[in-house]
């Protein structure tokens, strides 16, 4: 049952089991059309991001708290390869479900969301053993010992992340926006008590595993509490695996360039933890991280914007066409650069008082890398928005390629400036030259498609 199916069958009942029924029906009234409101949805899918961002937020700041900018570092760079792992599920299954799914019928969106999930258990079932075996090789060969508790937090920690996105992109193309805002509000609010508790007992050799082991768990709470989904997949309708493996096989034909673009894509703006943690170690890379993680929300309100309008991007392009994207696109960019300048003038405001002197466990030491993460994530705002133009459109192969050029520039500068000069500054900045170039090679293409000759 749906949850216009279930607001009817609360609406019908309300007059048999209140005395008030007229009241209850007013309100129940209400709230559906509130709900049910395009622009509610988009801002309730921002609130979640932003509660997402808030709490990464608080774990950071427990790890810097009860261990040290070292911990902070070992913190990041295990985050960084979750979210590589994360983004291969991401792209190649939750993205090409929702695309496919956009337009379908009720019954139909279930039985793909039902075979999607089936494939994704087998995938970290793979994942874990092929890492677990890699894990294994590297103790018996070279005598790389990793701590089993900081391992096991961590694969549970990623089998819960993907999960937990894969709840939260099948509510957002449903429409049902309001049960994955519930569901990450539950999330947030388990994790502030694991993450109290981890200030009081304060064991600074465990911090960080203690960490991901609170965020496994509140992913957990989050994915039981949404019942939406859960009663999704119940009421499905199971195919069989030669079914999964044509939908598996689907989603590759149309996903693959997309799946090497977000690697590519993650080799040129996260693989610079690892890189950092090579040539600087762990205390450089922790201060990278905290610079990254204050600017965040601008990113995350981007996000959030994108996972609530991605269905309707999709709807009107395979209805109006490609011009008709443009307006949607470029009122999406006008949104996201007014918050982006209200949260930079917070942080100017927060930089000049000495706030986050008081407040950030070695600020002094990360403003620089803010600044670089402020004018980086400016640009990225703009390619972001543009890049969704061609996914809409499903054009992956001239992303791909724009993704290989983007990062065979940073690639070259981050090694020249990085490994040659011994320069961070030079090799990060390297970074926000491929960006530009990314914006620049958008625009031209997406005139081209426009205006054709």
């Amino acid at each position: 049952m749906g949850f216009s199916e279930k607001f009817e069958n609360d609406r019908l009942n309300a007059h048999i089991s209140y005395p008030n029924g007229r009241f209850y029906d007013t309100g129940m009234i209400a709230l559906h059309r509130i709900m049910q409101r395009e622009t509610f949805k988009q801002y309730a899918s921002v609130a979640e991001q932003i509660l997402m961002s808030a709490s990464n937020l608080l774990a950071s700041i427990v790890v810097l708290k009860v261990a040290n900018v070292e911990q902070f570092g070992i913190y990041s760079f295990i985050l960084a390869l979750s979210t590589l792992v994360a983004g291969v599920f991401g792209t190649l299954l939750h993205r090409q479900m929702m695309l496919q799914i956009a337009s379908e019928d009720v019954a139909t969106q279930r039985k793909i969301f039902l075979s999607t999930m089936a494939i994704e258990l087998v995938g970290l079932l793979i994942f874990v053993v092929s890492l677990l075996l890699l894990l294994w090789a590297l103790s018996v060969g070279f005598d790389i010992q990793a701590p089993p508790l900081l391992v096991a937090a961590g694969i549970s920690y990623v089998i819960f992340y993907v999960l937990y996105d894969a709840f939260k992109q099948y509510s957002y193309t449903t429409g049902n926006q309001i049960f994955s805002l519930r569901s990450t509000a539950i999330y947030v609010s388990v994790q502030v008590v694991l993450m109290g508790i981890i200030v009081i007992l304060d064991q600074k050799e465990h911090t960080v595993e203690e960490a991901y082991a609170a965020l496994s768990i509140s992913f957990l709470a989050g994915l039981i509490s949404n019942v939406f989904c859960l009663r999704s997949l119940t009421e499905a309708r199971w195919e069989s695996w030669k079914f999964n493996v044509q939908v598996l096989l689907g989603y590759f034909q149309e996903g693959r360039f997309s799946l090497l673009g977000m690697s590519i894509g993650w080799a040129q703006s996260q693989s610079m933890n690892p890189f950092l943690m090579l040539i600087s170690g762990p205390t450089v890379a922790a201060y990278v991280s905290l610079g990254r993680l204050m600017i965040m929300p601008m990113a995350v309100v981007s996000r959030g914007l994108m996972n609530s309008s991605m269905p309707n991007l999709r709807r009107t392009y395979k209805t109006s066409g490609l011009p008709e994207l443009v307006p949607s696109i470029r009122s999406h960019i006008f949104k996201t650069s007014v918050f982006a300048a209200f949260y930079i003038a917070l942080l100017v405001g927060g930089h000049i008082t000495g706030l986050f002197h008081k407040l950030i466990p070695d600020y002094i030491h990360a403003q620089w890398y803010l600044l670089f993460w402020v004018v980086l994530m400016c640009c990225s705002t703009i390619r972001f928005w543009n890049e969704q133009f061609f996914i809409v459109s499903m054009q992956f192969r001239f992303l791909l390629r724009t993704s290989l050029i983007t990062l065979s520039i940073t690639a070259t500068g981050m090694f020249t400036f990085g490994l040659g000069f011994e320069s961070i500054g030079l090799a990060l900045f390297s970074l926000i030259v491929g960006e530009l170039v990314s914006v620049g090679r958008y625009y031209k293409k997406q005139s081209a498609l426009l205006n054709p000759k």
